[in-house]
């Protein structure tokens, strides 16, 4: 089916939806890791969003068990596109705001664009890509503060946090890059696939890394980790593969416009977070470059 060119308000309404579940999951992020290790909540976060979309692509007839040639890829992409970043994430949020992680995640589209130059052929930066890319980044800077970068002064925690989620981030567009080079196989097999094996990953990096990890697990981090596996791991890839099926990828990629601001407010709410100026003055900047690169693509 081809994407509608209308979009109805059933679609505005999952588009909103989508927009509260990516923008609350920093939120969960903060309280499951008070008392869980950061690599535990991304391995527990992985292994029941990846159990759930594969009883989905069980019951539509797409298990990813039916093609073994296509385990390499899902284990790549479950590595670089979800363990990784999902450790580096829950990692770097201990020691900055879950605000500025959502707004740091604004820059995923810029990343995509200067990766895709080198590696798909039909994807050449242009100057109004590099101009969306290079506001993106002076947003960046703007954010993690000019003065402590210009001092290379990096025994500063937050800034080692700030570090981490634009880390995530370069791998967020590996991943999206790469997952188009490879191909795409059925919506949910590939997904449940990818899940899977960066459960796997994850599960073994945690067990290595700290195997007493789940000894402080309380009721409320539980919960935090439930629903991060359920909504923004699961249920929000439902939404997605539905929305680019009937709107397209284009329409569905807007939601990085509104995304940071709902985190920044959400952390402002919920956890007293400081909205400072840098910190208006940065989301400016990097909405202005995922817009100039959003039209350039248009």
């Amino acid at each position: 089916m081809s994407p509608s060119s209308r979009i109805s308000r059933r679609h505005l309404a999952l588009l909103a939806i989508l927009v509260v579940i990516w923008g609350s999951s920093f939120a969960l992020s903060k309280i499951a890791i008070h008392d869980v290790d950061p690599n535990w909540v991304a391995a527990l976060r992985l292994t029941i969003g990846g159990s759930i979309i594969f009883a989905i692509a069980q019951w539509y007839n797409q298990s990813p068990l039916r093609v073994r040639k296509s385990w390499p890829k899902y284990v790549w992409l479950g590595v670089i596109g979800n363990a990784l970043p999902f450790i580096l994430i829950s990692w770097g949020i201990q020691y900055t705001s879950s605000g500025v992680t959502g707004l740091l995640m604004g820059t995923i589209p810029l990343f995509v664009i200067v990766i895709a130059h080198f590696l798909l052929p039909d994807e050449k930066l242009n100057v109004q890509k590099a101009c969306g890319f290079v506001l993106g980044f002076i947003g960046v800077v703007i954010l993690m503060n000019p003065q402590q970068l210009l001092g290379a002064s990096f025994q500063r925690q937050e800034l080692w946090g700030d570090l981490a989620i634009i880390l995530a981030c370069l791998c967020y567009g590996i991943h999206s890059v790469t997952a188009k080079r490879l191909g795409f196989d059925k919506p949910f097999q590939q997904t449940s696939g990818i899940l899977l094996a960066g459960a796997v990953a994850a599960v073994l990096f945690a067990i290595t890394k700290n195997p007493h990890g789940l000894e402080a697990l309380t009721f409320n981090s539980s919960l935090a980790i439930l629903g991060l596996g359920l909504f923004p791991t699961a249920i929000s890839m439902v939404i997605v593969y539905y929305l680019m099926e009937h709107i397209g990828p284009s329409a569905v990629s807007f939601t990085n416009y509104l995304v940071p601001i709902f985190a920044l407010l959400l952390g402002a709410v919920a956890f007293n977070e400081t909205l400072s100026w840098n910190i208006a003055l940065a989301l400016l900047c990097i909405l202005a470059g995922i817009a100039i690169t959003s039209f350039s693509r248009r």
